[in-house]
């Protein structure tokens, strides 16, 4: 069994679990600012969507790279972010006017796996790229694709205390001696990067505790976040991107996660 597992990086397959942490998945993308598109575009693209997503809500718009908020150039407003969320909650279309992501998040229904994700998050780009040519927008143009997975590890899961954090992450280790002037950490917060091959973009690992609204447990949130673009921007490309990127996230948190922990979240023999 342990050396099917440890195997699983040479021979190429890619690590699957039956019970994985995933809390939600968010796969988008940044485009550069259609210069005819006004706030009352959006109503006619929820027509697009309704069906599928008949509720809507408004959220805070995301600052660009530079920290800055778009705004309206005729009214100087910030312009606003758009949800488009489907009956059962777990599903949602935002759109902003320089973006736009597909999200899963868990609520009743277990986590579906990439395959639904990247499909519902290409039928997306197809009613928006459509979209921008029924109402004479222009051309849809790609600058930043993201794909992001966030884990929740609840206390009492394989750790209880920060003592506990080496069973859980291969790197990460506290080392308290009697000639140490601190004191064990109470909480923690660790963020790292990494490259992905041929300039395509970046890995950022970011961990963190919070506690879950619902019931006040104490959570763990590891969110591995792909971002960078590819050489074309053309539907076999964009689907090569997402599939490098989804790759790095489930191998990279296996790599960042010990066997411990994986018995947890039930990795798979032959995975």
């Amino acid at each position: 069994m342990t050396n099917k597992i440890e195997s699983s990086f040479s021979t190429g397959t890619l690590p699957s679990y039956k019970n994985p942490p995933v809390n939600e998945v968010v796969c988008g993308l940044r485009f550069d600012t259609p210069d005819k598109l006004r706030i009352p575009h959006i109503g006619f693209l929820w027509d697009k969507f309704r069906a599928d997503y008949p509720i809507i809500q408004h959220a805070p718009p995301i600052a660009s790279v530079k920290g800055e908020l778009l705004v309206d150039s005729g009214t100087g407003l910030p312009i606003p972010r758009v949800w488009f969320i489907n009956k059962s909650d777990d599903q949602l279309v935002q759109f902003q006017i320089d973006r736009f992501y597909f999200n899963w998040r868990r609520r009743q229904s277990d986590y579906p796996r990439y395959d639904h994700v990247i499909k519902n998050f290409e039928s997306v780009l197809n009613t928006i790229v459509n979209f921008f040519s029924e109402f004479e927008l222009g051309e849809l143009k790609p600058i930043e694709y993201e794909l992001t997975y966030i884990n929740h590890i609840p206390k009492g899961q394989g750790w209880d205390t920060i003592d506990d954090l080496p069973r859980i992450f291969s790197d990460f280790v506290w080392t308290q001696t009697k000639e140490r002037f601190l004191p064990n950490p109470e909480k923690v917060a660790w963020q790292t990067e990494f490259p992905l091959p041929e300039n395509k973009g970046h890995l950022i690992v970011n961990l963190k505790q919070a506690t879950r609204t619902e019931d006040k447990v104490t959570l763990l949130v590891l969110e591995l976040k792909t971002r960078g673009i590819g050489e074309s921007a053309n539907k076999e490309a964009i689907r090569e991107w997402f599939d490098l990127a989804r790759e790095w996230i489930v191998r990279g948190f296996t790599d960042l996660t010990t066997p411990e922990i994986q018995k947890i979240w039930e990795r798979e023999e032959n995975a």
